[in-house]
């Protein structure tokens, strides 16, 4: 297991950020996974100054399921960065699903902080900072077990 800090997430967040605006890849918006996205994509969204959607998604019973809807003021449309905290292959079901979902959508990239490699896939993001094997479980701070510990709960 390895534990991020707040500051530590703070820190790569600023530097994905970095990294996607030295790509001069333009994008219109971004649309975070919750629940594991939302504060990377509520950070990247200041940081690149774009709009923000959020999108529900969640692996029940070994069946990943993408809620129809994202949560946006604005159309999901154009060149689209989806974000979550760490990638794998299953963000292309999401990816997949918003290309059906929203006609207008030109591309979509995916952003994350972490890119877990799995052995039999092809799948690599568009943006990430750190690559982690398999195995490995990342305990970010906003998550239940760090929260209660850090809150006395």
């Amino acid at each position: 297991m390895y534990g991020i800090s707040w500051d530590e997430f703070e820190r790569l967040s600023v530097d994905l950020a970095k990294n996607i605006q030295e790509s001069n890849q333009k994008y219109d918006q971004i649309v975070c996974v919750a629940r594991g996205g939302l504060l990377l994509g509520r950070l990247l969204s200041e940081i690149l100054d774009l709009p923000l959607g959020i999108i529900s998604a969640k692996c029940d019973d070994n069946k990943y399921i993408v809620k129809p809807e994202v949560s946006s003021f604005k159309e999901i449309q154009g060149n689209i960065l989806l974000v979550d905290d760490i990638l794998e292959e299953t963000i292309n079901i999401i990816a997949d699903h918003l290309f059906k979902r929203y006609k207008n959508i030109k591309k979509i990239d995916c952003a994350g902080i972490f890119y877990r490699q799995k052995k039999d896939t092809q799948f690599v993001p568009n943006f990430y900072i750190n690559k982690v094997i398999e195995k490995i479980w990342i305990d970010f701070p906003y998550q239940t077990k760090s929260l209660k510990k850090h809150a006395d709960i």
